[in-house]
């Protein structure tokens, strides 16, 4: 279980974007979506989402088919860690991350319950971010609030987690902290997780699959060992570099100049 992808193609007018694409991201597991820019990488997870309709094949989330589910039903079942948000009100950060909470209310008229409050203050609590909770989220640095999209993200209660360039407004200590994060969480709560990640190394480090693009179309995917090889560094960024492992068989990559 977890996302089965068949045939997914999507074009901007003219220009195909994904390329017919075949997939099975699997549940439980963290998966990096690796690729030079433009490739397609975003528009992957954005037709994962919903927020773009593909123009043929299929999506299914663990065993579910998308087609016909509402926003609302959609919502329960993934959820999103965007780069960045276009919030622009004065809103505290813990009435931002109850906001995750919207799917679940039974109506449009209902109010939150305690255990909606509660699981909004353990999921702050779990990133450490319960002392911003009266803080206007908007005047958190963007390390802070990237956490802060984290939180609304798994107060959702998602059966997949979503998370676009995710560490992009981090530095590494914090980065390398997200990153862990997901990883046990999607051990933890067989969360099936994919990540659009620049960072190779660290992509090696916390993923247990990698799907690297190029032009659309996915190129190569397996575990790290079996994707990030000197070849395929070659083949998909012309990027010459030296792959070394760890004594744990983790690789890393040193380019070279």
């Amino acid at each position: 279980m977890g996302i089965k992808v068949e045939n997914l193609s999507f074009s901007y007018g003219d220009r195909a974007i994904l390329k017919n694409l075949k997939v099975q991201i699997k549940k439980g597991k963290m998966t990096g979506i690796l690729g030079p820019n433009g490739c397609g990488k975003s528009t992957f997870l954005k037709n994962i989402l919903g927020y773009l309709t593909p123009n043929s094949g299929e999506i299914i989330f663990n065993g579910k088919d998308t087609v016909g589910l509402s926003k609302k039903d959609k919502a329960k079942l993934v959820s999103l860690v965007p780069q960045k948000s276009n919030l622009m009100t004065n809103m505290s950060v813990k009435d931002f991350v109850l906001m995750g909470r919207l799917p679940h209310l039974k109506s449009s008229w209902a109010g939150y319950t305690f255990d909606d409050k509660k699981k909004v203050e353990d999921n702050l609590n779990f990133l450490g971010l319960y002392k911003f909770s009266e803080r206007v989220a908007v005047s958190l640095s963007g390390g802070e609030f990237q956490r802060v999209l984290l939180a609304r993200a798994l107060t959702q209660e998602p059966e997949i987690l979503l998370l676009d360039e995710p560490t992009s407004a981090l530095d590494l200590n914090h980065a390398v902290e997200l990153l862990n994060k997901v990883k046990n969480l999607s051990l933890e709560k067989s969360l099936t997780s994919v990540a659009v990640l620049h960072d190779l190394n660290l992509a090696a480090m916390f993923c247990d699959e990698l799907i690297m693009m190029k032009d659309g179309e996915i190129k190569f995917q397996g575990t790290p060992l079996e994707v990030l090889t000197e070849e395929n560094l070659q083949a998909v960024y012309n990027l010459k570099s030296k792959v070394i492992k760890d004594e744990n068989g983790i690789p890393y990559i040193i380019p070279l100049v």
